[in-house]
């Protein structure tokens, strides 16, 4: 079916190209268009190859290209400036920012106290801590994993502590 399209195409281009070569006047204008025409016709002619080529692209096996990978350098960017723009908005609005994320996670069921806390800036640690009573597995992984979507942070960045 797909050959008797690019045939289709072909002759179509051809045809075209004759019928504008009568038509259009000699100059600079008729060598343009015979440019454009051919070009195009040149192109309807590798169609097929080109095709062929991208199917055996979809076959090749990139696994080797992992080892020089730059992703997980860029993951680990793209963390280091999302946490430092959690630290600038919880510097600016801290108790209302605590307050809120500590309401939210006070209505998770089973939770009887929570406080969330932030460390100073400046001082290198890079995480969230939240004190949590009950402190049960279940729970505390519930409260991690809220806290991590309110702040859009990994759950990695959230350490849930028992109650002092």
């Amino acid at each position: 079916m797909y050959w008797k399209q690019w045939l289709q195409t072909l002759l179509s281009l051809v045809v075209l190209l004759g019928v504008s070569e009568l038509l259009l006047p000699p100059g600079e204008l008729a060598r343009f268009a015979k440019l454009v025409l051919g070009l195009c016709l040149m192109l309807a002619v590798l169609q097929p190859l080109v095709l062929l080529v991208n199917q055996d692209l979809l076959g090749v096996d990139l696994a080797w290209l992992r080892g020089t990978d730059v992703a997980p350098e860029v993951e680990l960017s793209a963390e280091r400036l999302q946490w430092a723009g959690i630290q600038v908005l919880w510097q600016e609005h801290d108790q209302q920012f605590a307050s809120e994320l500590e309401k939210a996670l006070a209505a998770l069921p089973g939770v009887q106290k929570v406080q969330a806390d932030l460390p100073p800036q400046g001082s290198g640690a890079q995480s969230v801590r939240i004190f949590l009573e009950p402190y049960e597995p279940h729970l505390r992984l519930d409260v991690q994993e809220t806290a991590a979507a309110l702040l859009r942070v990994s759950p990695g960045h959230i350490a849930v502590l028992p109650w002092p």
